[in-house]
């Protein structure tokens, strides 16, 4: 059988895999796949959420149904499997095998968002091999370059989603704004880092698989690939300076992309980093960090505020993004909440100072 393109396997119909972890947080890979891909998924696999809808768990995503195994799945004819999280280890999970080699034995794709390599087990490659289907590893390797400062040398306005944490909305900050200034006639191209983000857009690296020396070089590359026929180019942010497991990434990518402005996001009401539990410091202390280790060649400023207000009731979240916007005197919004456009209009606003010209489409509202 001949190998799919990555276009080709994310226009099929898939079930995601999310065993033992389906939850808006718990499961980045797949929470995030549902909320921009929902009409490709015909169901997700987790025994321990199973006869619920995306809908319960997750707060979005309709009638979609949880499952509790490959065979439930397979009962809807997918032609894919979406392995729907991303794990800090490179083993496989136990008990994932059997029921990944099922789903190849039956005929299905997989896209693989985990750093274990499934051709590296021996029954897995070979399951693949016997059954034709295209595995795509989207964290193999990709060619490596070093950053050189070839950012500096485009027209387009650069826009990067910084952060006080990994997985709080750094991506869906990137996303919802690439959204809205397209639709404002602002041509946006969306430059992803992660895998998530990559599988939404169809294009990108996956950066974390990437020698720490070269990191900056490919968000680089993501942005002068995003740039071109665009206006704006967004890209994509991923870990946190003030995170001791993510810090460097998250430095690579500042300097790697070279943006004009950022957009500092924040999940309300997280007082400590995730798996490391480490004290978040005060919103206004990290924006000036993030700006601070900016490089003089290209000085960025914080914008505006992204927050993810997940669980939080409406009258919270006003409260919330009120007392934000009090300690730091920039825009504060939930982009799932109430749109983008107030981030939008902040950075056109910022890219007047800078007097860059504005693209033909723009309004703001």
């Amino acid at each position: 059988m001949q190998t799919l393109s990555h276009a080709e396997l994310l226009a099929k119909k898939c079930v995601v895999f999310a065993e033992g972890c389906f939850g808006l947080f718990t499961s980045k890979v797949a929470a995030s796949y549902l909320r921009y891909r929902p009409e490709r998924c015909l169901a997700v696999i987790d025994s321990t959420q199973a006869g619920k809808r995306v809908q319960d768990v997750i707060g979005y995503g309709g009638d979609i149904p949880v499952v509790a195994d490959i065979e439930q799945a397979l009962a809807f004819g997918p032609e894919v499997l979406f392995i729907g999280k991303g794990l800090h280890s490179a083993q496989l999970p136990s008990g994932w095998k059997e029921p990944i080699r099922t789903a190849m034995q039956r005929g299905l794709h997989v896209i693989n968002s985990i750093h274990f390599r499934l051709h590296a087990d021996p029954d897995l490659a070979k399951a693949a091999s016997e059954a034709g289907i295209t595995v795509w590893e989207t964290k193999e390797p990709v060619p490596l370059e070093l950053n050189k400062a070839r950012v500096l040398e485009l027209d387009c306005f650069v826009v990067h989603t910084c952060g006080s944490d990994s997985n709080i909305g750094k991506k869906t900050a990137a996303l919802e704004i690439t959204h809205e200034a397209n639709r404002r006639g602002i041509r946006t191209g969306f430059a992803a880092t992660g895998q998530t983000g990559m599988l939404i857009s169809g294009t990108g690296i996956v950066v974390d698989c990437i020698p720490s020396d070269f990191v900056a070089g490919a968000a680089e590359r993501v942005v002068l690939d995003a740039a071109v026929g665009n206006d704006w180019v967004v890209l994509e942010g991923q870990g946190s300076l003030n995170h001791i497991g993510a810090s460097g990434i998250a430095l690579a990518l500042l300097h790697g992309g070279l943006p004009h402005a950022l957009i500092f996001c924040h999940r309300l009401g997280l007082e400590r980093t995730k798996v490391w539990n480490t004290k978040i410091r005060p919103l206004a202390e990290l924006i000036r960090l993030n700006e601070a280790l900016t490089v003089f060649e290209r000085p960025a400023k914080v914008v505006a505020i992204s927050v993810n207000s997940a669980g939080l009731s409406d009258e919270a979240y006003r409260h919330e993004m009120q007392v934000l916007r009090d300690q730091t005197g920039l825009p504060v919004v939930d982009p799932c909440r109430d749109g983008a456009g107030l981030l939008v209009d902040a950075l056109l606003a910022y890219q007047q100072t800078l007097g860059m010209l504005q693209p033909a489409g723009e309004t703001m509202q």
